[in-house]
C-alpha cells in the first residue's frame, strides 16, 4: 500500500484531541449537508421541468413541420406526402397567427390556431377540455372556437356570450382609407374551454382551418403541419426521412425545438443553481481547511519523526492531501446518498404536498425526478472542491515539521 495513503487512513481513524475530532465531524457534516441540498434542489428542478414539459407535450405534436422562411407556405400536396412516410400515424394542417380578440370593453392579443379534423388525433387537446365540447364548426361568417381558460377569464365573458376577432391584411395597407379596409372582423363563440399551461391558456384560441384562412386571408396556405408518430417509431429516423422528402425549404422540429426558448431557460436556470451550490460547498470546505491545519499541528511530532527517518516534504504533503481527500469524499458521498434517498422518498411517498394536499393545485405533491447525470455532476464537483481544500493548507506541512525538528 502507498505509505502516505496508509498513514492518512490511520490519521482519519485514530483518536484525536476533542477539538480536532469536533471540527473534523463538522467538516464532514457541512460538506454532506451542502451536497445533499444540491442533489435535492437539482431533483426538484428536474421534477418541475419535466412536469411543465409534459403539460406542453399534451398539446404539442411529436413533430412539427414549418417553413424555413416566412410564416406561411403553399399547401400543395405536402400533407398527403408526409402522411405516407413510414412511422407517421396522423398529420394535421395548421394555420396560426396573432389576432385581436374583443369582448365588450375587454380586448387582448391572442394566437388564433386553425386546425383540420385530424388535429384531435395529433395532439392531446381533448384531454385538456374542462368545460363544453370540442366543436369548431363555422356558422356562416361566425365560428365556434375552443378557448383557453385564461383568455375566457380575461375577457370576462357572460355565459353564452360571444366576441369578435380582428385581423390585419397587410396587402390592403395602402390608400386613404387603408386601415379601415385592411382590418377584418369576425364573430366567434366559445364551444368549450381548455386548460393545460398558462402559455396556452392565456393566449390560444382554436378554430376551424378554413375559418382561420378566411380571417388571415391566406387561402391555400399553411403555417405548419403537425405530426403524430406511430407507437415505437424511431423519432430521429422519421425526422431524417421527412427532412429528405421536404428539402431545405422546410424545418422539422421535435418537441424540444418547438419550445426552444423555454428549454434553454430551464438549462440556464439549472446551471445557475449548480454554480450557486458549488459556491456554498466551497464555503463549507473552509471548515475542512481548519481541520487540516489543526491536524497538522497535532501531528507535528509525527511529521518531525518521519522527516528525520528520511521522508521527504513531498511525501508528508501527500499524507495530509490524502487525509483531506478522504474527508471530502466521505462528506460528498454521504450527502449525495442522503439527497438521493430524500428524492426517492418524495417521489414514491409524496412527503411534501402542495397546499397541504387540498386538491386545489394541478398536482398534489411536489414533483421531483432523480437523474444519474446530476449524481455524477454533484460527486465530481464535491471531489474537485475537496481536492482544492486539501491542497490549500499543504504549504504549512514543512513549517510544522521544521519547527519540531529544530526544537
Amino acid at each position: 500500500m502507498n505509505l502516505p495513503f496508509f498513514i492518512a487512513i490511520r490519521y482519519f481513524r485514530a483518536k484525536k484531541t476533542p477539538l480536532v475530532t469536533l471540527i473534523g465531524r463538522v467538516a464532514v457534516l457541512s460538506i454532506a449537508v451542502s451536497t445533499a441540498a444540491m442533489m435535492l434542489i437539482l431533483s426538484v428542478m428536474n421534477g418541475m421541468n419535466e412536469f411543465v414539459a409534459e403539460r406542453f407535450w399534451k398539446v404539442d405534436p411529436d413533430l412539427k413541420i414549418v417553413g424555413a422562411q416566412g410564416k406561411f407556405f403553399d399547401e400543395k400536396d405536402w400533407l398527403e406526402r408526409v402522411s405516407t412516410v413510414e412511422g407517421v400515424a396522423s398529420a394535421s394542417a395548421v394555420v396560426e397567427d396573432q389576432a385581436l380578440l374583443a369582448c365588450g370593453e375587454q380586448n387582448a392579443m391572442v394566437k388564433l390556431k386553425g386546425v383540420d379534423s385530424s388535429f384531435a388525433k395529433v395532439s392531446g387537446i381533448l384531454g385538456q377540455i374542462y368545460s363544453g365540447s370540442y366543436d369548431l364548426q363555422s356558422l356562416g361568417e361566425a365560428s365556434l372556437v375552443l378557448m383557453g381558460g385564461g383568455v375566457y377569464n380575461q375577457m370576462q365573458m357572460p355565459s353564452g356570450g360571444g366576441c369578435r376577432l380582428y385581423a390585419v391584411d397587410a396587402a390592403l395597407l395602402s390608400g386613404p382609407f387603408a386601415m379601415q379596409q385592411a382590418i377584418s372582423s369576425y364573430p366567434v363563440y366559445p364551444s368549450g374551454l381548455f386548460s393545460s399551461i398558462p402559455e396556452y391558456d392565456n393566449q390560444y384560441i382554436f378554430c376551424d382551418l378554413d375559418f382561420a384562412r378566411r380571417v388571415f386571408d391566406i387561402e391555400g396556405r399553411l403555417s405548419a403541419i403537425e405530426l403524430k408518430l406511430e407507437d415505437g417509431a424511431d423519432l430521429e429516423q422519421v425526422r431524417e426521412d421527412l427532412q429528405a422528402l421536404l428539402g431545405e425549404t422546410f424545418l422539422v422540429k421535435d418537441r424540444v425545438e418547438q419550445q426552444q426558448t423555454m428549454f434553454k431557460s430551464m438549462r440556464v436556470e439549472k446551471l445557475i443553481v449548480v454554480a450557486v451550490f458549488a459556491f456554498v460547498m466551497l464555503i463549507a470546505t473552509f471548515t475542512m481547511v481548519a481541520n487540516q491545519m489543526l491536524l497538522m499541528y497535532e501531528k507535528r511530532r509525527d511529521m518531525a519523526i518521519l522527516s528525520s527517518m528520511g521522508m521527504e516534504n513531498k511525501a508528508l504533503r501527500r499524507v495530509f492531501f490524502f487525509h483531506g481527500l478522504i474527508v471530502g469524499t466521505i462528506g460528498t458521498v454521504a450527502g449525495a446518498v442522503a439527497g438521493s434517498l430524500l428524492t426517492f422518498g418524495q417521489q414514491y411517498f409524496g412527503w411534501v404536498k402542495l397546499g397541504g394536499g387540498s386538491g386545489n393545485y394541478i398536482t398534489d405533491v411536489y414533483p421531483v425526478s432523480w437523474h444519474a447525470g446530476d449524481l455524477a455532476a454533484v460527486l465530481l464537483i464535491g471531489v474537485c472542491i475537496g481536492v482544492f481544500a486539501s491542497v490549500l493548507p499543504l504549504r504549512q506541512v514543512s513549517s510544522f515539521a521544521g519547527k519540531i525538528s529544530r526544537s
